[in-house]
């Protein structure tokens, strides 16, 4: 199953529980965690598009979290999510990219979720023009090629998101390891090239371009 992954660090179970059924009525993928150190241990596991982290939680509270993923150069948007009061500031040098009071309309925060979601692809559109005959749901994680959905292997699907998020930029081959594997995979430089050549076999070979050392980055859109 793809699709925009949630990972919601809170202890409050039926908190808890109320968001991520919230959220999944939207069609977000959602896990939860009750403590600091379960967050940690399920990041190692995986990989997400969106942390929504509660403040005061055990093991690890989530202001010592945020500083981790800062010094870890995590890029995955994070939303902190907290009734305790006087720690906006706090938050955001913390690392957050966004900070919502649990009394907040649940509307809003629906919004806030889009919001950082689209931040992540510099968009601000659900759908992103990626070639002139091909364009990326963004939140569904899907592609289609003159309007027909493409389906790709899952790895190459991630790269293509990551690539998509770098768009213009080179990227190491270490870098789409980092960002499209969990940490706990085993993935080689070797695996990285054939999803690269799967997705110019699949999409178009001028789509995704490399260079020698440096690493490969996705062709800008023509102005």
């Amino acid at each position: 199953m793809t699709g925009t992954k949630i990972l919601f660090l809170e202890d409050d179970k039926l908190y808890q529980e109320s968001i991520k059924d919230f959220l999944e009525e939207k069609n977000f993928i959602v896990e939860t965690c009750n403590d600091g150190q379960e967050f940690l241990n399920k990041i190692y596991e995986d990989i997400y598009d969106l942390y929504i982290i509660d403040l005061n939680v055990p093991k690890i509270n989530g202001l010592e979290i945020m500083k981790m993923l800062e010094e870890y150069n995590d890029p995955t948007m994070k939303l902190v999510l907290t009734s305790i009061s006087n720690t906006l500031r706090k938050s955001f040098k913390s690392g957050c990219d966004d900070f919502l009071n649990k009394n907040t309309d649940i509307d809003e925060l629906l919004l806030r979720v889009k919001m950082l979601i689209k931040r992540a692809y510099h968009s601000h559109n659900e759908r992103i023009k990626i070639a002139n005959n091909i364009c990326y749901d963004l939140f569904n994680k899907k592609i289609y090629k003159d309007e027909k959905n493409i389906d790709l292997e899952i790895k190459s699907l991630f790269i293509l998101d990551y690539l998509i998020k770098r768009r213009g930029e080179f990227v190491s081959n270490l870098e789409l390891e980092k960002n499209s594997y969990p940490c706990n995979s085993k993935s080689k430089s070797n695996v990285i090239r054939y999803h690269i050549w799967n997705l110019r076999n699949r999409l178009g070979k001028d789509l995704i371009e490399s260079k020698k050392s440096i690493g490969y980055r996705l062709k800008p859109l023509c102005s």
